[in-house]
């Protein structure tokens, strides 16, 4: 889904469009019923950094999610940015990675399960779908009496392009440091 949030200046109002190739009504109405369900409000704000979010393919920094919003929604303030990313993520709508050195990243949730690789030489993030944890929580679940209802797994480590770029040349990939 691609959200695009257009100021109409004659009225003084933000509205939001979905103007991609990709629309889809059912999509968009289903972002605000979501807020609606959970008794929030489906701020031009909050889509504007759903907006952000979803036009890079990567995960991305909040500075560059307050740059990206303050073009869309010039008044925006930091703040706002944080509560809006506060709110996304408790929602499921919106994942945080955290990164090596304690900031964090943030990436729109795709559907299903997944779990990010951190790499600690230039923070590049993959996500990977297999989960050990399933497993190890049902068995866990059973044996302790404890409902568990989620959980998180993040792995740190250094991807291929970075393995390669050693101090005095190449290595083997796949080596540990």
């Amino acid at each position: 889904m691609s959200i695009t949030i257009e100021k109409n200046s004659q009225l003084g109002k933000t509205n939001i469009l979905n103007t991609s190739e990709t629309y889809k009504p059912a999509e968009q109405n289903a972002v605000r019923n979501l807020f609606h369900q959970h008794g929030l409000k489906c701020t031009p704000q909050r889509l504007a950094v759903l907006a952000a979010l979803n036009d890079s393919k990567e995960h991305i920094s909040i500075s560059e999610i307050y740059r990206k919003v303050r073009k869309i929604l010039p008044g925006t303030g930091l703040a706002t940015i944080y509560r809006a990313l506060e709110t996304l993520v408790d929602l499921g709508l919106v994942l945080t990675v955290h990164m090596e050195d304690g900031c964090h990243s943030y990436a729109v949730a795709q559907d299903g399960h997944q779990h990010p690789i951190v790499c600690i030489g230039c923070n590049r993030v993959v996500e990977f779908t297999e989960c050990p944890l399933e497993t190890m929580s049902r068995k866990l679940s059973k044996k302790i009496g404890f409902l568990i209802q989620k959980h998180f797994l993040q792995l740190f480590g250094k991807c291929q392009q970075c393995q390669l770029q050693v101090k005095g040349g190449a290595r083997a990939v796949g080596g540990v440091d």
